[in-house]
């Protein structure tokens, strides 16, 4: 049957059916983005806050970069990835203490059978030693080279010092130079009233008295200026 065919009634009916099913379809849609916004960027994400500096021997201008831009000098975390899955944590610690040195812990990943995943956590003491052992073994060969070692030294910005973290106001160190060319005028003016209080005290020479001359002197005298 043609649209013209059909009765008014007819034709009401079936655009209001047409729309209810647009409806529909739009709120379904409109569902579905909202929860896949959700799972991507809401507050279900489990994307890590700790920085990662990898290292992968860069050049040199590249190097220099990346040191100004991520400060390590507190980083003491290495995750060390692809080792093989038959070791234990003695094993771990056992050689990096050998091969880097102040090891304070180690912790291995496992999956939900227990088995070990190949990714260690190792704290060192200091951050020259984990950036030691990431420069010394990122990128170092496994088993004749089945595979290569991989480590990420962690950096988290909680671990940070308070002191590297605070900025004093600019304000309080202008009055601490103020004041210490205060102490410093202080310390000049001082010295200049004990140099006058110095010569004060020394003894005044006594102004000789000029010798009387004799007669024949004074004779002589008159004599040359009469000349």
């Amino acid at each position: 049957m043609s649209a013209l065919d059909k009765s008014l009634d007819d034709i009401i009916s079936s655009s209001k059916s047409t729309r209810r099913v647009g409806r529909k379809f739009g709120k379904g849609v409109a569902k579905q983005s909202n929860k896949v916004g959700k799972k991507v960027g809401g507050p279900n994400s489990k994307a890590k806050k700790s920085a990662v500096a990898i290292f992968k021997k860069p050049e040199p201008a590249v190097a220099a970069a990346l040191s100004a831009a991520i400060d390590t000098s507190y980083a003491t975390k290495v995750v060390a990835s692809n080792l093989p899955k038959d070791l234990k944590q003695e094993n771990v610690k056992d050689f990096f203490q050998s091969q880097v040195g102040g090891v304070i812990s180690v912790a291995l990943t496992y999956n939900e059978k227990g088995q070990f995943r190949g990714i260690a956590t190792i704290i060192f003491r200091n951050h020259k030693l984990a950036s030691k052992a990431v420069e010394k073994y990122n990128g170092a060969a496994i088993d004749n080279g089945s595979s290569k070692l991989k480590l990420e030294l962690i950096v988290d910005p909680s671990k940070k010092p308070l002191t590297s973290r605070i900025t004093p106001n600019k304000v309080a160190a202008t009055a601490g130079a103020g004041k210490k060319k205060l102490a410093v005028a202080k310390k000049a003016a001082v010295a200049v009233k004990a140099k006058a209080n110095t010569k004060k005290a020394q003894p005044k020479k006594k102004q000789q008295k000029p010798k009387k001359k004799t007669v024949e002197e004074l004779d002589q005298e008159m004599a040359e200026y009469f000349a």
